[in-house]
């Protein structure tokens, strides 16, 4: 198996340049781009932070961190993976809840492959170090999207992420990529193989004083994933943040004004 683009990425203070890519992409990534670009008026800035405030809000504390765990993935992939194109929506379609079925996916231009992304929030607890919490959290998303992807009783997920294709991607490369994940839903559907290409994340939680994910701690992490012979290829990332509340601040700034 290929591990390939693992990154370890500090989040301290939320700069200008982040502000702004915040402020320029936030709705499409919530709604999608192809929907935000048919009418990016309705689909403002501002609307889609006033959107996002009421689902948050309601939300447990546990369940809030990984909320904004997975947004701040979404808002850095791009900057990070320039190879792999969203095709998943952030905001749940139906109701102001979690969303169901995978967090991200990708569309691999260059090889026309489905990358299917899975995101982990959790606290770093005495006595545990930062490289351990972000190993329990990769190795959860691991096994998350493996089991997701052999799981022929759930075969829903791949129904959401068909429809949002049509919400993030251009006709032609919504055409292809809707034939990819129906290959691999059939796949699944008859038990089957396919290619289980992945992008991991793991959100780490802590005052940076404390502790702090180290590189030989992210190289670990890549070694076990590679060791386990469960995906095709993989990519990791690891957030070491203070407070994830640093965007959210930002948000509520914006709401406020």
């Amino acid at each position: 198996m290929a591990v390939s683009g693992a990154r370890l990425v500090i989040l301290g203070e939320i700069s200008a340049e982040f502000c702004a890519h915040i402020r320029a992409r936030l709705a499409e990534f919530c709604y999608g781009a192809t929907t935000v670009s048919e009418d990016s008026s309705f689909y403002s800035f501002e609307k889609t932070v006033a959107e996002f405030l009421r689902r948050y809000d309601l939300k447990p504390r546990k369940t809030r961190l990984g909320m904004a765990g997975e947004l701040v993935v979404h808002v850095l992939m791009p900057l990070l993976q320039s190879d792999l194109t969203s095709a998943a929506v952030y905001f749940n379609k139906e109701e102001r809840s979690i969303k169901k079925g995978f967090d991200l996916t990708f569309v691999n231009s260059t090889d026309l492959a489905i990358w299917y992304g899975e995101v982990k929030t959790g606290e770093v607890a005495e006595p545990d170090s930062a490289d351990k919490k972000a190993a329990a959290l990769v190795n959860t998303a691991a096994t998350s999207v493996d089991t997701m992807l052999a799981d022929r009783d759930q075969l829903s997920r791949w129904d959401a992420a068909l429809v949002d294709t049509r919400l993030t991607l251009e006709a032609g490369m919504a055409d292809t990529a809707r034939v990819l994940l129906r290959s691999d839903s059939e796949a699944v559907r008859q038990g089957g193989t396919l290619q289980k290409r992945v992008v991991l994340a793991g959100t780490v939680v802590h005052e940076l004083g404390h502790c702090v994910v180290t590189s030989v701690g992210v190289e670990a992490i890549v070694a076990a994933i590679a060791s386990s012979d469960r995906f095709t290829e993989a990519k990791i990332l690891v957030i070491q943040q203070d407070s994830l509340e640093a965007v959210i601040a930002y948000l509520r700034e914006v709401a406020d004004a």
